[in-house]
């Protein structure tokens, strides 16, 4: 990596401190004092001696010239370089240390049906929590368990008309839920008892809570969501020679209010 290192800065500071040093008399300037923190620092002896140790009277010109070519060194002298880790076993480290940081400050929760759900932002409010009965406004985003992208409903990813044109969906759309109506599968509806408005969880399903018991709900619009959704299924009951496979969906889901 390529950086202005300390010889740049010095060279700015000099210029800087000089401009402004000069009597108004043409040509010449006043005897220059530098720093001596200044002139120490200073790498390129060759070049910025005559103004140091000789503290001679240079003209405008002269002192541009030893400027620019202090400066245009210090633009091609690499700068420090610190590697957060040398191979890639060290990397692999450090990895599962950050991963096992993050899941002791926000575990896996695990719930009777199957479901497993983190906490991706919690809620800054206290109240109210989403219970049994709760009328819900939420977003949701749904991916494989490889974590392709399916749908999406008001994360950003899809369009809506709006205005006459097609814009990002984000703070555009929303879906309605009852918590016990199944409006989208029972095994979201468990994620989402306790959460609170504003709250984010990323809640991995399996199949057995999934799709199948709210009736395939909620359903793609896009071309591009109703074809993931009809491999999912296939991939479900299994299609020629690959048998059936019970895939989990991975869902992100944020509650934007919460009427109970």
């Amino acid at each position: 990596m390529v950086a202005i290192n300390t010889l740049g800065c010095v060279t700015l500071s000099l210029w800087i401190g000089l401009s402004y040093s000069f009597a108004p008399t043409p040509g010449t300037i006043q005897r220059m004092k530098l720093f001596p923190l200044s002139a120490q620092n200073a790498q390129d002896d060759d070049i910025i001696r005559p103004l140091v140790d000789n503290r001679q009277a240079i003209s405008r010109a002269d002192l541009f010239e030893y400027s620019s070519r202090i400066f245009g060194l210090s633009l091609f002298l690499p700068g420090v370089a610190y590697a957060k880790c040398t191979d890639i076993e060290s990397c692999r480290e450090a990895g599962e240390r950050k991963i096992e940081a993050d899941l002791k400050l926000n575990p896996i929760m695990r719930l009777s049906d199957g479901v497993n759900y983190r906490v991706l932002r919690p809620s800054a409010l206290p109240d109210p929590k989403v219970k049994d009965g709760s009328s819900i406004e939420l977003i949701y985003s749904i991916s494989t368990a490889s974590g392709q992208y399916m749908y999406s409903k008001g994360f950003g990813f899809e369009k809506v008309s709006f205005g006459g044109k097609q814009q990002s969906d984000l703070g555009l759309d929303s879906m309605r839920v009852v918590i016990g109506e199944h409006n989208v599968p029972v095994g979201i509806e468990s994620a989402l008892i306790g959460m609170g408005k504003g709250e984010r969880r990323r809640v991995e399903l399996p199949p057995g809570v999934g799709f199948e018991t709210s009736n395939w709900q909620p359903e793609p619009v896009t071309r591009r969501g109703i074809t993931q959704i009809e491999q999912y299924k296939r991939k479900l009951v299994g299609f020629g020679s690959q048998p059936a496979f019970p895939a989990e969906t991975v869902w992100d889901i944020e509650v934007l209010g919460i009427r109970n």
